[in-house]
């Protein structure tokens, strides 16, 4: 029997949380997406399907559970790499030199990948 690889769906609200957006926020970005729910009342999205939209297009079943985890603002980084500044941080994401997430106007971050730049960098 195939064992089955999908971590999983997530409401609205989980969605929400992930992301550090509120609910409103993250309908209107999943409906501009055409990103759709597999099922209904309540609505649930596949979460790999929420990755794609952070950028994720393959993520290994090892990696599921950091990916799970709510991503960062750029004030959150902030507190964990407190020589940088929120500003100096989008400013880095905007440039390409640290790996972020787009979601409408905010900016989020993987803690992972922060974690790696910082060594990198």
């Amino acid at each position: 029997m195939p064992q089955n690889t999908d971590p999983g769906t997530a409401t609205v609200a989980q969605i929400a949380r992930h992301w550090g957006l509120t609910p409103p926020t993250v309908r209107n970005l999943l409906k501009r997406t055409d990103t759709a729910p597999v099922s209904a009342g309540p609505k649930r999205y596949r979460w790999r399907d929420i990755w794609a939209l952070e950028g994720a297009r393959y993520v290994p079943r090892a990696d599921e559970a950091e990916f799970l985890r709510p991503l960062l603002t750029p004030t959150e980084v902030g507190r964990i790499f407190p020589h940088l500044k929120p500003r100096t941080i989008t400013d880095r994401a905007l440039k390409g030199s640290l790996p972020a997430i787009r979601l409408g106007t905010d900016w989020r971050f993987r803690e992972c990948d922060i974690r790696k730049a910082a060594i990198l960098g």
